[in-house]
């Protein structure tokens, strides 16, 4: 089972949450778990509706490297 999923921010929303674009998928997600600052462009880590933590392009692609064989076939 995959629990975090990676994703790109793509704009800001209203009341601390962004739109994120993960995979195939756009979600909206709240802010409020992180204190850094998120813009569009930020590579981010998503849980349960909620941006656990802000990624440098080289950590979202290698955890998106090692989650595929990992979650394939995974809703």
């Amino acid at each position: 089972m995959c629990l975090g999923t990676i994703g790109l921010v793509t704009a800001l929303g209203s009341a601390r949450c962004v739109q994120v674009r993960a995979g195939d998928r756009d979600i909206t997600v709240s802010l409020m778990a992180v204190s850094d600052a998120v813009r569009p462009g930020d590579w981010v880590l998503v849980h349960s509706g909620l941006v656990l933590a802000r990624l440098t392009e080289q950590e979202a692609m290698d955890a998106l490297e090692l989650r595929e064989p990992i979650c394939e076939g995974a809703p």
